[in-house]
């Protein structure tokens, strides 16, 4: 049967095995795991067996391979091999998410030959795009030691069940390491650890803290994509130096530590690089120390601490490993000596019932080659607890629904009034219960009572109540505002007399029966009530009920009536009043308007009348609307008509000649004296005045060349200065 290993298309690895009868099936049947085939035996005679070295632990070979493809990942420890039964790291990274299905080694000899060492997966993590799993084979074997043969070149690969873009492989190889697998490994707080994270700025990568034991190898690896920058903890070693290609970047560093302590590998990866930053990957692992071929042991001692108000007091008993069985105090130690080294499980047991173990129970521990691990249990013992239940019994009228029990200074609880509630976890001894009843209710023997709880048990503290219908009182409180507040109002509650509460102020109705109520507040029509007057209310029996009312009062708003009597001629139908300049009516020449809802206060009034027309005592008055009221306005007003003037009829008049005018008038009014002018027509005037009304007669000469006419007008003005006037036509004549 040929086998071969692919990578980008190359064969990497082809070996051929010929076997025949149930051989051949076995070896069949288990080729797919790519960890069986004809192993070639050592080439180093008398290999020992343990990997102990008076050294300890050092770095034999590391190789690195990155830009590879494909489903394999493979490289050899090219030109030189590391030695038997060293231990082999193998680190492997690749772009996306798939799985290792095997990882195996060969012999790079014509055909090539399986190796057959186990590797075993000890951290596998993957984030952002990147994947990164490490494993390792404690004394590997079946190759040349230290050979430098092209052709016998040990190579390590990983078949993965997907191909992948780009991926590669470290291996290191390490002389000193504990032969067996399961010892060499760290374990509990030693186990192997991964973490992972992204970043846009210079970033920290770590695993986290990994506890190591003395002489131990700490290794510790990381990845990136994209490629940038990195810094390694300086407190580590560089392996080889840090790798990459297009894709990703890795780096690999490690510390071997004297004694027992712990470790953290980092770095510092300048993701402020690229654009939009980038993920990291770490692991750390620690492979303890061979021994120098005696098994090696150690000492474990287990603590106990315990604390809490009811410490058990024959101590605990603390098992290794499920066989060996010790006492330990509730605060002291036992030591289990010259214990093989390597992991032991720890078990603490008989712990009372009343004690709990806050630490891990049972824990793993691993021993350490001549040294001493330390296993600590932490117990806290309270003071075991009992139950209160409070049972009511209830008579009477007037039984509320329920009760308040207490216990001590225990938060309250509630309780029918014909029921039970319990306390529980309470500590086991007195406690003192008070039951709280309203006013109307009575306990027989006391609300208080004494009482013993038993440990792991339940007492019972039994009331019997009885509850009469009972009183209370109703309390009516005012508040008030506004501008014409009143000093009281009334309060009335269901068909009870009424009471006066103060406009601010509380009124108290009391003994009222208990149960629903309802309370009216009465207030002037000015005043209103916020939620409105009336409100029901629940006067408990024993106590005190408040209704509350908001009360807004403003000043009422009061009328303005203006009347008006007119007198004279000439008088118009109507007038105009006008209020502060804003609200205007009309108003008959003798007549009355009112204007309402006018604030209370002062105000003006103004009667707009016509020119002939005069108001006794002004038009103008101000006036003082009472709230709630009227006012009136009285206005007398005379219209004056100007006098009817008759000039006559038309007439002739000779040069030279003097001529006679008459002409008369009327006045309505009889607003006299009159005074009078006369417009002859011919750039003359005559005036005078009269003192009644009648017929006159004037004189005057007009002197002229050719014949014509004048335009005589007569002008009467009464005393109030109206006037009236008429005209007439005079023809002059020539002798």
């Amino acid at each position: 049967m040929t086998r071969e290993l692919h990578s980008e298309g190359r064969v990497l690895a082809k070996w051929t095995t010929r076997v025949t009868g149930p051989l051949a099936a076995v070896l069949l049947a288990t080729s797919c795991t790519e960890s069986v085939g004809p192993r070639p035996k050592s080439s180093s005679p008398g290999v020992p067996l343990f990997s102990y070295s008076a050294s300890g632990i050092t770095l034999d070979k590391d190789i690195l391979s990155l830009s590879q493809r494909g489903r394999l990942l493979i490289k050899g420890f090219n030109p030189q091999n590391p030695h038997v039964g060293d231990a082999i790291i193998a680190t492997f990274y690749w772009l996306g998410t798939t799985n290792i299905d095997s990882v195996v080694d060969v012999l790079t000899s014509s055909p090539y030959t399986p190796v057959g060492n186990t590797y075993h997966l000890v951290q596998y993590v993957t984030a952002g795009g990147i994947s990164m799993a490490t494993y390792v084979a404690t004394n590997v074997r079946n190759f040349p030691d230290a050979g430098t043969d092209p052709s016998q070149i040990l190579a390590v690969g990983a078949y993965l069940s997907d191909s992948v873009a780009d991926g590669g492989i470290r291996l290191s190889a390490w002389t000193g390491v504990e032969d067996v697998f399961a010892q060499a490994l760290g374990s509990g707080a030693g186990a192997p650890r991964s973490a992972s994270g992204a970043g846009t700025t210079p970033t920290v990568a770590s695993p986290g803290s990994i506890a190591v034991s003395p002489g131990a190898l700490v290794y510790g690896v990381s990845a990136v994509t994209p490629p940038v920058g990195v810094d390694y903890d300086p407190a580590f070693t560089e392996i080889r130096g840090s790798g990459s290609d297009g894709s990703l970047k890795e780096d690999g560093v490690y510390a071997v530590l004297p004694s027992s302590g712990s470790a953290n590998p980092q770095w510092t990866w300048y993701f402020n690089q690229v654009p939009g930053g980038g993920t990291w990957l770490a692991t750390a692992l620690t492979l303890n120390a061979g021994s120098s071929g005696v098994p090696a042991t150690g000492d474990l001692t287990a603590t106990a601490a315990t604390s809490g108000s009811s410490i058990d007091p024959d101590g605990y008993v603390v098992t290794l490993d499920g066989t060996s069985n010790q006492s330990v105090p509730t605060n002291g130690s036992a030591t289990f000596a010259g214990i093989p080294a390597g992991s032991h499980s720890v078990a603490l047991s008989g712990v009372a019932a009343n004690c709990t173990v806050s630490s891990p129970n049972p824990q793993t521990v691993n021993v350490p080659a001549g040294g001493t691990a330390t296993v600590a249990y932490s117990v806290n013992c309270d003071t075991p607890t009992g139950n209160l239940t409070v049972s009511t019994t209830s008579s009477g009228s007037s039984i509320p629904t329920s009760y308040t029990a207490t216990v001590d200074a225990n938060p309250s609880q509630t309780v029918a009034s014909t029921g039970t509630v319990t306390f529980s976890n309470l500590s086991a001894g007195s406690h003192t219960v008070v039951l709280s009843v309203p006013a109307n209710c009575t306990v027989s023997g006391g609300a208080s009572q004494t009482v013993t709880v038993p440990a792991g048990g339940t007492v019972t503290a039994s009331y019997t109540v009885n509850c009469i219908t009972g009183t209370g009182n109703l309390t009516v409180s005012t508040t008030s505002g506004g501008s014409s507040i009143p000093s009281s109002y009334t309060a009335t509650v269901d068909a009870n007399p009424s009471q006066t509460v103060a406009s601010t102020g509380t009124v108290t109705f009391s003994n009222l029966s208990a149960g629903s109520h309802t309370v009216v507040l009465n207030v002037p029509t000015n005043c209103t009530v916020s939620g409105g007057a009336s409100q029901t209310v629940t006067v408990p029996a024993g106590g005190t009920v408040t209704a509350s009312y908001t009360v807004n009062c403003i000043t009422p708003p009061g009328n303005m009536t203006v009347t008006t009597s007119s007198s004279g001629a000439n008088i118009p139908s109507s007038y105009t009043a006008t209020v502060d300049g804003s609200q205007s009516k009309t108003i008959a020449s003798t007549g009355s308007v009112t204007f309402t809802a006018l604030a209370a206060g002062s105000h003006t009034v103004v009667l707009n009348v016509p020119t002939n027309c005069t108001v006794s005592g002004g038009a103008s008055r101000s006036v003082t609307v009472p709230s709630g009221g009227t006012v009136t306005v009285s206005y007398s007003v005379n219209c004056n008509a100007p006098p009817v003037v008759n000039a006559g009829p038309d007439e002739t008049a000779l040069t030279g000649a003097l001529y006679a005018l008459h002409w008369s008038f009327t006045d309505a009014n009889h607003n006299g004296p009159w005074s009078y002018t006369i417009n002859w027509g011919d750039g003359s005037t005559s005036s005078g005045t009269v003192s009644s009304e009648g017929s006159f007669s004037n004189g005057h000469t007009y002197v002229i060349i050719l014949p014509r006419s004048f335009t005589i007008r007569v002008t009467v003005t009464d005393t109030a200065g109206a006037a009236g006037s008429d005209t007439k036509v005079v023809s002059v004549l020539l002798l």
